[in-house]
């Protein structure tokens, strides 16, 4: 059995950069978004802002770029854009962690940075164990607490499922620490349940907050923050079944809640969406979106960031030195009722110089070289009357390909009128796509307005491109659609094998285009 430990884990992050600087996969990384520095990476932990940075941990493999015994990689920011990365912060190399270190979250405390996070071990019996744990540390190195775990099975009276207890989410309320967990009920259903402390160290069940009802299986990764007076939790349900409707597909979602989180009970009343029969709705409906989680800026804003990956679909070509990636920073507001995000604001001072244009018939725009950028688009159609657009072919199109070897390797983004619906379709990417390879949402309702005097049909859309990823936001943040990608085959990488931006539209569309380079 390998020992892992925090000097191991640095020395191999080490080899894999100073690899990477030769490799042919260093003319593919991506340029704005934060991407493992080795091996595997999964779900971001630890978001947070300490000594004046951000700091975004994250589960961790250096190894390999398959999932392996979780450490905690570490990564920081001065303005969400370019990252800086820090040697790992935890190993799974004590007894109450030894077979991993899960996910969890992150506070400073009295000029500490207070990281908790969940300890997976097995007992005498072989069965796997999960216990809540803490760390402390200065941003740069963290130690494991003395007193770990600090949460375990004796602290929950109830039954549950022992194996699947995680996802600590810490945060500090009226001079006292509460931490929210995950864990999975003897019915197999996820519940969220609530634990206060006075001093970190010693810890009281508080309540269950919620659980599910009915509709998943277990349930990971929560955040629970207030945005507009509202308060909010967020968490990702597993053992889902699609409901395209709602923007549901099978398997894992990351989904959020709105209402009131009641105290002292700190029980979650979940307010009624009026756009559907749910009381909770998706965050993103693309293929690769997984384990948001959010900060709280100094200025404010509440940032979200997630995992821009899925479980059941592996993409990362063979040869790859990393594998994983994050979703760009996102801000967080309600309108409407509803979860806005968009890019964070600092993405515009990374901007270069403007192309923009119109696109309307069947005409198309080739763009060649383009691999990382910040595109904005307008489209629009009318009518006399809804009627008058039954059958009309109204469809735009972005495709980003790459020619290998004589071998096409191409994305399509589609934006489809008379369907209403966005698509995403990597087939004819690396490997087919994998596994999950095309995935479909609804247009949000307002892109449609039927008055007297028109049907008309509007969308608007901002799309970042960035190597091996293509995030939508329609209509200004109201829904977004990411998905990532990879175009060439690690074999064939080269500075020659330049990207192609196609654009095109069909009859009655109206395009108008805004294409930044980052």
């Amino acid at each position: 059995m390998q020992n892992y430990t925090l000097e191991a884990a640095a020395k191999r992050q080490n080899e894999i950069q100073e690899s990477l600087k030769s490799q042919p996969q260093n003319f593919l990384l991506p340029v704005f978004h934060a991407f493992s520095p080795a091996g595997w990476c999964n779900d971001p932990n630890g978001f947070s802002f300490f000594g004046g940075k951000c700091h975004l941990f994250f589960q961790y493999h250096p190894y390999s770029t398959q999932w392996g015994p979780m450490h905690w990689g570490h990564l920081c920011t001065s303005d969400f854009v370019r990252w800086e990365i820090l040697e790992p912060a935890l190993a799974p190399d004590s007894d109450f962690d030894c077979e991993g270190c899960f996910s969890g979250t992150a506070i400073e405390f009295e000029d500490r940075h207070i990281l908790a996070y969940t300890g997976v071990s097995k007992n005498k019996n072989g069965e796997t164990l999960q216990n809540q744990c803490l760390a402390e540390g200065d941003g740069l190195c963290y130690k494991k607490i003395l007193q770990n775990p600090v949460i375990s099975a004796a602290n929950v009276p109830f039954e549950f499922q022992k194996g699947d207890f995680r996802d600590s989410k810490l945060w500090c309320e009226d001079g006292k620490f509460y931490m929210a967990c995950v864990l999975k009920m003897p019915d197999g259903k996820g519940s969220l349940v609530c634990f206060r402390s006075e001093n970190l160290l010693d810890w009281k069940f508080v309540s269950v907050i919620d659980r599910s009802s009915g509709k998943s299986g277990m349930w990971e990764c929560p955040d629970i923050f207030k945005l507009d007076g509202k308060d909010v939790v967020i968490f990702s349900p597993q053992e889902m079944k699609a409901d395209f409707e709602n923007g549901l597909h099978d398997g894992n979602n990351s989904v959020y809640m709105t209402g009131f989180l009641k105290r002292p009970e700190f029980i979650f009343e979940r307010e009624m969406r009026t756009e559907n029969s749910l009381n909770f709705a998706q965050i993103d409906g693309g293929i690769d979106f997984y384990a948001p989680q959010t900060c709280l800026a100094p200025d404010g804003r509440r940032i979200m960031i997630a995992w821009m990956q899925n479980w059941e679909s592996y993409i990362t070509p063979k040869n790859y030195l990393w594998s994983g990636m994050m979703t760009f920073p996102r801000e967080l507001e309600f309108k409407n009722g509803k979860l806005f995000q968009n890019p964070v604001r600092e993405l515009l001072l990374y901007r270069k110089k403007c192309e923009c244009g119109v696109v309307s018939g069947t005409s198309s725009f080739i763009k060649n070289g383009f691999s990382h950028g910040d595109i904005e688009l307008e489209f629009f159609s009318a009518f006399e009357n809804s009627a008058d657009c039954k059958n009309q072919d109204e469809k735009f199109s972005l495709v980003l390909s790459r020619n290998v070897a004589g071998k096409k390797f191409s994305v399509e983004f589609t934006c489809d009128f008379a369907e209403q619906t966005l698509c995403f379709d990597r087939r004819n990417s690396v490997e087919g796509g994998g596994k999950i390879n095309f995935r479909k949402m609804k247009f949000p309702p307002s892109s449609f307005r039927n008055e007297k005097s028109a049907y008309e049909k509007r969308i608007s859309l901002r799309i970042l491109i960035d190597a091996c990823s293509m995030e939508v936001f329609v209509n200004g943040g109201e829904s977004a659609f990411t998905n990532a990608f990879f175009l060439i085959p690690d074999a064939f990488v080269s500075s020659e094998n330049s990207a192609v931006l196609e654009m095109s539209v069909s009859e009655n569309i109206r395009a108008e285009y805004k294409i930044f380079k980052i």
